[in-house]
């Protein structure tokens, strides 16, 4: 019962910290976005804008509003990964990798015990952060590709955006054309993506904190982390982690943009020619167009690890 009270505790917060964080940078999302997918769109002015060009560009033709397009699902898709994500985090740590790795302790090393139990707490951290993110990319993947349709409907009214009743015509459309499958275009390398930023971000979060403890605790004997240092711990890693993930986020939307298509139409098969073509046609640049407010938008990443401690601590 403890175990159940204390999963239902992750999940809640999770998805309060998940919904609250996504909707305050929707805006720094959605301009992302645009200059991330600026050459799959066929509309000219998007493209080699600067992000404030682009949020110019939104406001002027499309409204305040426009900001939030898509957000439902952006909402629906973070709180969800998040809740999930914390809460498979802490199954994984305690149910799955702590065991393991207790049993590690048992064989021979010439590392002193209180080195090893230090190596095996960050790899729990990490291994577990990875493992939840891999099984919440798989159940949430869907949602997160229709958030990326409906951000890139840059029509201004209903009569020229592609999905003009949002999310329902994205899924009728998408369903028609290439069934099932077609909400997992790019998941392949999505997946890659979700293990290794959920380790990092999740992972690294949490073993961030267990140095910064351990570190405090033999400065000053500190009993817990204040909200400063969980800040500047959120923060670091999540610049981090938006920073090396970038190019495998931005292979994963390229291909996301094709669902729809027909063959003759699309311009990549897979996630390795994806990359064969960025690389040839627009160099590494290409695979970084709009990191700019993807690092602004860790703030939102830092804000989320940061809200999970507080809803957390309430509930």
């Amino acid at each position: 019962n403890k175990n159940k009270t204390r999963h239902v505790k992750d999940a809640v917060a999770g998805f309060c910290a998940g919904a609250f964080s996504k909707t305050a940078v929707a805006p720094i999302e959605r301009v992302k976005l645009l200059l991330q997918l600026q050459n799959s769109l066929h509309q000219q002015e998007y493209r080699n804008q600067t992000a404030w060009g682009v949020a110019k560009t939104v406001y002027t033709e499309q409204g305040i509003l426009a900001f939030w397009r898509g957000n439902l699902p952006n909402v629906l898709m973070q709180a969800g990964s998040s809740s999930l994500n914390f809460m498979l985090m802490d199954y994984f740590k305690y149910q799955v990798v702590n065991p393991i790795m207790i049993y590690t302790l048992q064989l021979p090393s010439h590392r002193s015990e209180l080195e090893r139990k230090r190596r095996r707490s960050l790899w729990t951290s990490f291994v577990s952060g990875g493992l939840a993110g891999a099984t919440a990319t798989t159940l949430l993947y869907p949602i997160a590709f229709l958030r990326t349709r409906l951000a890139m409907d840059v029509g201004s009214s209903p009569q020229t955006r592609q999905y003009p009743r949002g999310m329902r015509d994205a899924v009728l459309d998408i369903y028609k054309t290439d069934g099932i499958r077609g909400f997992y275009q790019g998941y392949g390398i999505a997946l890659v993506g979700g293990i290794a930023y959920r380790a990092l971000h999740l992972g690294g979060y949490d073993a961030l904190k267990t140095e910064i403890l351990r570190y405090n605790h033999a400065i000053q004997d500190a009993p817990e982390l204040s909200w400063l240092e969980r800040i500047a711990a959120a923060q670091c890693v999540s610049l981090a982690a938006a920073a090396i993930m970038y190019p495998v986020d931005s292979v994963r939307r390229r291909l996301m943009m094709q669902a729809g298509l027909s063959e003759s139409q699309r311009v990549y098969r897979n996630s390795f020619d994806c990359i064969r073509i960025v690389l040839q046609q627009e160099g590494m640049r290409g695979f970084y167009l709009g990191l700019g407010p993807n690092l602004f938008r860790s703030v939102g990443g830092a804000l989320l690890l940061v809200a999970y401690d507080g809803f957390k601590a309430i509930l």
